[in-house]
């Protein structure tokens, strides 16, 4: 059988604190991913709207300055170049620029305002910029001022006017009005006539604020005299700088005619809706002759000087005085129109009659509002990392149309559960995500949009939207199951496959791409796992003997940023094989023999038990004893589970002194089994003689015992020499402490310089005995006696000090020292003697 590494005897204990550990720093780096998300999401706040208003003069250089939004604002500009403002939409046809770093608005272009407003007073164009670091959107309104810069003029530079010489006093010729392109006060007119003595000029103001002139007669002309007037007609407007234009009017004086026609008006005001259909009768005029005969039939035209579009839109019968519209009629193009109409008489000579007709259109909610959608990004692609109210979009509405028919609202008719509008200004939305998107629940939103406007017969527009959601890594791997687990079988072949992990990811591309590990570097020699497939592999061959089964951890891991991991646990579960032969432990075998005498008893018939030991599990491991050979006549019985051997005879007595041979055979319970063989010789004794053998072997010491009883005879007697050296060493250490009574003699002279003199008495002296032989003791006894007495002697003399030679050279009143060889010590009293 091969040798099994150690480290297959993992303990479960410190797999398990591994994967508690694993799985903690699992939790910790979800934890930090949400608080990425958290900071992501907080980098796409809420964007805030605001207004801006500009005028400017048009024509006016290119280049020229018309504001800066980030000093508006009061924003600092920052130092590193950075696209701060972006332009979301701008009206084709206005001619301005901005700068993308510091919202420097500027002209591009030539500014005319009669071109860019032609009909529009005041000239206004808007648009909407988004400061994305600042997190603004910004409605921009731009103004473009007129300055003078086209004078008054006349359809015509000369008008020719027929007149009766009979006509009477205050007879009204309308005249043709001066136009002025520019607006407000540089485009009102006066008028001024050149002098005359027979037409004075009176200007005549309409509703709607626009003047025009009519030729009053003042004096009667008479044609002999003059047949023809030459007058100069003079419009001025009332800018800073007036300018002014003129026409030739010719008044032709024609020979009497009775009575011209009359109308009863000079001037009309007429309204029609713009839908108006072609055909349609504007009004009916009529202008009286009190003539009788041709002289008092009347015919109608429009003025010779009317423009080409005025003929081509309108028409009028000559007989019956009816105006009659030509073509559609569109408010959105022209508001208004000025028609003249003459009617003449059929007489010689005739007189025309003039009147001027207003013509206003009225509008109709005849056009559908119009949607622009400007997105915040450069394709509608949304990350579904955004929080809820993040821009997505401008939605821009307009409608040509005027009052209640050009005021319009905008509405989403899907989508209201993730996205919403917010409205800015009159025509400007907001698209906001309305809730938290996922990409993993909804990967694309269709939504529509609709515009209506407040019309009475109100006309919409609608516009689908397709937004794409793109992935961040929001999703860490999942495997397919809670735990796996796996059954192999010992003795395996490495490598060996064991079992394949799957961990699925529901984000896209590198976000979605799962890649597998295993984090037990105590396992990392045993087991191994392809990286892309998850396929695990046994890397050694497993003994079910050392180990019984296996767990450890396996981690997925994603490839966005930051990566997301889960773990799962695998637990490899091992199959015993029969790999190991029975080993017969009991009796002890050498070479697979064994002899026993075993004792007869006529009331036991057990003689030994054989006892065997399978490493296996289960049936592997279950062993079967059963005798080969040498009981052919079947005088031996063996328990087949126990292995007991008994003795199948009742005379057991007649078996003294025989010997037997026998075959023992024990195998396991494998489907292929494994055995082990044994020679058992019996040599078989009565009671008696076995006891008489015991006494004799234990009289009989084997040489093992011999040597072990010498070796321990040698350790005491060791011993007993070391602890008798160790205390005669400790007694010459105290010899050497006593000191010499000559040196503490002279030591102590020299502290009586020091110190004042003590008395004292005999009972302060003390011996103390230090171990001698018996012949010392009796010398020391007669040096003690000696000292004592000199001692004392000295002690009683007036003023004298103790100074003895056996005193120590410590402090006088207690010392210890020797006295030739003699220990003594001498204490001070604890008070002196009385006088």
């Amino acid at each position: 059988m091969r040798k099994k590494p150690s480290v297959l005897g993992l303990s479960n204990s410190v797999v398990g604190f591994l994967r508690s550990m694993l799985l903690l720093s699992h939790f910790l780096l979800q934890f930090l991913v949400l608080c990425w998300h958290f900071f992501l999401c907080m980098d796409c706040q809420e964007v805030s709207p605001f207004a801006m208003q500009y005028k400017v003069l048009e024509e006016v250089p290119s280049g020229t300055v018309i504001g800066k939004l980030s000093e508006d604002f009061g924003w600092e500009e920052r130092s590193e170049p950075a696209e701060t403002f972006h332009q979301l939409h701008f009206p084709k046809e206005l001619p301005v620029r901005i700068r993308s770093g510091d919202g420097l608005l500027s002209t591009a272009g030539r500014l005319d305002r009669e071109q860019l407003c032609r009909h529009n007073d005041p000239c206004l164009f808007s648009f909407d910029v988004l400061a994305a670091i600042h997190l603004a959107l910004i409605h921009v309104e731009i103004q473009v001022l007129d300055i003078n810069d086209h004078a008054p003029q006349f359809p015509k530079p000369e008008l020719e006017l027929e007149i009766s010489e009979s006509a009477s006093l205050r007879t009204r010729i309308p005249l043709d009005r001066a136009l002025d392109p520019d607006a407000g006060s540089n485009a009102l007119c006066s008028y001024s006539l050149s002098p005359s003595d027979h037409f004075a000029l009176d200007v005549i103001s309409g509703s709607d604020g626009t003047k025009h002139a009519e030729l009053v007669v003042v004096k009667e002309v008479d044609r002999e005299l003059h047949s023809c007037f030459d007058l100069v007609l003079t419009a001025f407007d009332h800018g800073e700088s007036p300018k002014s234009g003129t026409t030739l009017l010719r008044v032709i004086v024609l020979d009497s005619n009775d009575n011209s026609p009359m109308f009863a008006e000079s001037s009309l005001t007429v309204e029609i809706w713009e839908d108006a259909l072609p055909g349609t009768i504007l009004i009916n005029l009529t202008a009286t002759d009190p003539d009788q005969g041709p002289n008092g039939e009347i015919e109608y035209s429009l003025s010779k000087h009317a423009s080409l579009e005025l003929l081509n839109m309108f028409s009028i019968e000559a007989k019956t005085g009816s105006v009659v519209l030509r073509r559609p009629l569109d408010y959105e193009e022209n508001h208004t129109y000025e028609v003249d109409v003459q009617a003449r008489d059929l007489g010689a000579n005739p007189i025309p009659a003039h009147c001027k007709i207003l013509i206003k259109v009225l509008d109709v909610n005849d056009n559908a509002p119009d949607l622009h959608i400007t997105w915040a990004a450069q394709v509608p692609v949304l990350s579904e990392a955004l929080p809820k109210n993040s821009f997505v979009a401008l939605v821009t509405v307009s409608d040509p149309d005027s009052g209640n028919n050009g005021q319009v609202h905008c509405y989403l008719s899907q989508g209201l559960e993730h996205f919403k509008l917010k409205r800015t200004n009159r025509y400007t939305y907001m698209l906001l995500t309305n809730a938290i998107l996922d990409r993993e629940r909804w990967a694309e939103y269709n939504l529509i949009l609709i515009v209506q406007d407040n019309g009475n017969r109100s006309l919409s527009a609608r516009k689908h939207l397709t937004i794409c959601i793109s992935d961040v890594n929001d999703n860490p791997p999942l495997f397919e199951r809670i735990t796996y687990d796996v059954t192999i079988a010992e003795n395996n072949v490495p490598p060996s496959y064991l079992i394949t992990v799957k961990a699925h990811d529901a984000d896209l591309d590198f976000n979605g791409k799962v890649s597998y590990s295993i984090q037990d570097f105590l396992v990392s020699d045993l087991v191994s796992i392809d990286s892309k497939t998850g396929e695990i592999f046994a890397l050694r061959a497993f003994d079910y003997e050392q180990m019984r089964s296996l767990e450890f951890l396996v981690t997925a891991e994603d490839g966005g940023h930051p990566k997301l991991v889960s773990n799962v646990s695998v637990r490899v579960s091992l199959l015993d094989r029969n790999d190991n032969s029975p080993v017969i432990v009991q009796p002890v075998l050498v070479e697979a023999i064994t002899t026993m005498t075993p004792t007869l008893n006529s009331n036991v018939s057990l003689l030994f038990t054989m006892t065997a030991r399978d490493a296996d599990s289960g049936m592997n491991g279950a062993v079967h004893y059963d005798i080969l050979s040498g009981n052919d006549t079947s005088l031996f019985l063996i328990d087949p589970l126990s292995g007991e051997v008994f003795i199948n005879s009742s005379n057991a007595s007649s078996l003294i002194g025989g010997e037997w041979e026998l075959e023992v055979l024990v195998r396991d319970q494998g489907n292929s089994p494994l055995h082990a063989k044994a020679l058992v010789q019996l040599s078989f004794r009565n009671h008696l003689n076995q006891l008489t053998s015991s006494a004799q072997e234990a009289q009989m010491l084997s040489p093992s015992t011999v040597t072990v009883i010498c070796l321990a005879v040698l350790l005491g007697t060791f011993l007993l020499i070391l602890a008798l050296i160790m205390s005669i060493c400790r007694r010459e250490k105290k010899d050497n402490m006593a000191y010499n009574c000559r040196e503490a003699e002279h030591a102590h002279r020299h502290q009586q310089l020091k110190k004042p003199h003590k008395h004292i008495q005999k009972t302060d002296i003390y011996l103390v005995p230090v171990l001698r032989n018996r012949q010392a003791v009796q010398s020391e006894a007669e040096q003690v006696r000696s000292c004592e007495e000199t001692l004392l002697k000295e002690s009683l003399q007036p003023g004298a000090s103790l100074s003895p030679p056996c005193i120590e050279g410590g402090p006088i009143w207690e010392s210890v020292g020797t006295c030739q060889g003699l220990s003594v010590a001498a204490t001070a009293p604890k008070s002196p003697p009385p006088d």
